[in-house]
């Protein structure tokens, strides 16, 4: 970045003295410049490397009150399971499906909410 702004700094210095020779190869030094500290590869995201389970359907397919079993034969197994007990009460978990941005509650093995 430093060796950029360097030539920049070259780039207009050598604009400014309005001869066409020297416009042209301030323009390549900066046209170089910029080039180089050009990543040769793009930048991936932390988001992007990261593999979800590939979905077998959606939560719209889910409905209140199928069992645990039903939800993994529609969904596959979760990208996540925790426990809910601590804000819901015991026998309380939960399913996140990171693929399709799902989450599933139960209680007592049985979807009380989906969201």
């Amino acid at each position: 970045m430093i060796i950029l702004a360097i030539a920049g700094v070259i780039w207009l210095a050598l604009v400014l003295t309005r001869k066409r020779t020297l416009m042209l190869a301030g323009s390549a030094i900066l046209a170089g410049a910029w080039l180089w500290s050009a990543p040769a590869t793009p930048a991936l995201s932390k988001a992007a490397v990261i593999q979800s389970k590939t979905p077998k359907g959606s939560c719209a397919s889910l409905t209140t009150g199928m069992s645990a079993s039903e939800v993994k034969t529609k969904l596959g197994d979760p990208d996540e399971t925790g426990s809910d007990e601590e804000t819901r009460g015991p026998g309380a978990t939960m399913m996140i499906y990171n693929g399709t941005r799902c989450a599933v509650h139960l209680l007592d093995d049985k979807i009380e909410f989906i969201e």
